[in-house]
């Protein structure tokens, strides 16, 4: 399965995210593409802790939607909701410039890949307690959803 923790699906994604421009038109959802690469740099956020979560995860979530997430190839749905801590509406990061969402999002990529082994990342506000790999394989499963909305 796809993990941000894997160079080759590492090297991928920034690739994919390299390619966007201020004009990529989105095939479903709101978001513009400088929102929706805030939206993902949140969700980074959120599991280093630069961003604290107003949710807590539902039962729902924690034991069935999280497995789901993590053995699907891919976000099977368009235009769900988001967690209040990534909606640009909420608690979302304001977006800026396409060139800063992109140098922002892939910086923090780096960063999680490189987040020491014996460090533990945050609980994620929909599936509770995830170890490395599992918010990677969210992470990848999450930008790459982005990236398809966007046509990367």
């Amino acid at each position: 399965m796809k993990n941000i923790h894997n160079k080759a699906d590492y090297d991928e994604i920034v690739r994919r995210i390299a390619l966007l421009k201020s004009d990529s038109q989105r095939k479903w959802g709101i978001m513009t593409v400088e929102q929706m690469l805030a939206h993902c740099s949140d969700q980074i956020r959120l599991a280093t802790g630069e961003k604290e979560p107003h949710e807590k995860p539902t039962f729902i979530n924690r034991n069935i939607a999280k497995y789901l997430g993590l053995w699907l190839p891919q976000i099977p749905f368009k235009n769900m909701k988001d967690p209040v801590d990534m909606n640009q509406k909420y608690y979302g990061t304001p977006s800026t410039d396409i060139e800063i969402e992109k140098e922002n999002l892939t910086s923090l990529l780096y960063a999680v890949r490189n987040f020491p082994k014996q460090k533990k990342l945050n609980t994620h506000p929909m599936f509770g307690e995830l170890n490395l790999s599992q918010w990677g394989r969210f992470m990848y499963v999450h930008i790459d959803h982005h990236l398809r909305q966007f046509g990367k």
